[in-house]
Formats: C-alpha cells, structure tokens, sequence
C-alpha cells in the first residue's frame, strides 16, 4: 500500500496458477553448502511466471538462497546461458522443518513453450547452510544436476520439489519494490506473518529482513510483533 500511495513501482504477485514443477513423497535432504543445483521447466501455455516454490529447510544458522533463472544452460558446462532473473531468500526467512516456501519472481517475456532453468547457488559452510528436499533418485521428466563450484560441467542427481507458477488468481502472496519483497503468511486464511526483505544499493547481503507476526483477537487485529 505504501508503495501504491507514493507511486513507487511495485509489483503485487498472487497464488497464481501452477504451470510445471515436480513434488513426491522422498524426504531426502541435498545439502547445498558446497553444490549449485539446477532444475528445468517449460513454460507450459504461459510467457512470464511470477512465483516458484523449493521444499526446502535451514541448517544453523542457514545461508542466503542465491535462485536464477536461465536460459540456453547445457548440463555439459559449455554455457551457462543467458540469466533473465535473480532473486535472494534470507537465511533469516528458512523455515526450521522441511517446507514448500515461496519466492517471488515477475518474470516476464518469457518464449511460450520453451525450457528454462532455475539455478540455486551453493551457500553457506559445514554447519550453516540450507538443504533441497527431493527423492532418492532422479525422475526422467524433471532430472535435477549439480556441480561443486560456480563453473564447468553438470552431474545428474536425485531430482528435488519445486513448483512454477503463473498469472493472477486465489490469496496475495507477495509485494514486489525494487530488489526488495514482502512475503505474505496466512493460517485458515487468517494473515498470521509478513517477512519483508530490502537489500542495500548494489548487493544482496545486510539489509532489513524483518519477521511481523500479527495477533488476532477473534475477528479483530490487534498487535504485530517482531
């Protein structure tokens, strides 16, 4: 709301409508402290994607979740591709216990029906980084690859939970201004959390990553806490 009151550019993104992903039942944990990991998708009927969603949980202190999205990438290393868009998830923002969180992307453009990739950057050390949650084994429709460093060539591993989503559609989940975001949290459709992050000018790292857990009485709001 601020930022529609004082014409800042904002983009306001919504559940949307999945458009690709893959999820099952594996609770394998890919440690990404020393490992890029990198997924594919098509852009199934649709030419920008506004949201995707990693099942993924902290560990420690947990790292900054470093996601691209590319195109041209060829698991042989002889190109990264083109990168269309970055987008940071605070360390402070990792769930505890494995969970689907969402990360916000406005991603337009977009070739209908082409494939793209979605990079996570290796991050963190031996104690505080963050884990993938996916199967045991790599699914032939949506195999997941890794590497140790940020360059040369790709190997096939077990593939992990993600989901792509488009277009308008259900709850507002996130605010969009500048490199910075809002994350939106219900419970029974109750707002329950805000995360807001805002990076400085230039870098990722610092910022406010802010947590607002809002107290409801009945059917009336009535603090926020940090």
């Amino acid at each position: 709301m601020n930022s529609l009151v004082s014409l800042q550019p904002f983009t306001l993104i919504y559940d949307g409508t999945q458009i690709d992903g893959f999820t099952g039942s594996g609770i394998s944990e890919m440690d990404c402290s020393g490992y890029d990991r990198a997924f594919y998708f098509t852009a199934l009927g649709v030419t920008e994607i506004s949201r995707v969603e990693f099942e993924l949980v902290g560990n420690g202190t947990g790292a900054d979740v470093v996601i691209e999205l590319r195109s041209g990438l060829v698991s042989d290393g002889s190109t990264e591709g083109e990168l269309l868009y970055q987008m940071v998830l605070p360390k402070e923002f990792l769930p505890k216990t494995k969970a689907f969180v969402s990360i916000p992307f406005d991603a337009t453009g977009l070739v209908n029906g082409a494939r793209y990739w979605l990079l996570v950057r290796g991050a963190g050390d031996a104690t505080n980084h963050f884990h993938l949650i996916g199967e045991t084994a790599s699914n032939a429709n949506y195999p997941c690859y890794y590497r140790t460093g940020s360059v040369g060539s790709w190997t096939l591993g077990p593939s992990g939970h993600f989901k792509v989503f488009s277009g308008e559609l259900g709850e507002l989940r996130h605010g969009m201004y500048g490199a910075g975001f809002t994350t939106i949290e219900y419970n029974a459709e109750i707002l329950s959390k805000v995360y807001r992050y805002l990076p400085p000018s230039g870098t990722a790292q610092g910022g406010i990553r802010d947590i607002l857990v809002y107290d409801w009485n009945g059917e009336y709001l009535k603090r926020g806490r940090m």
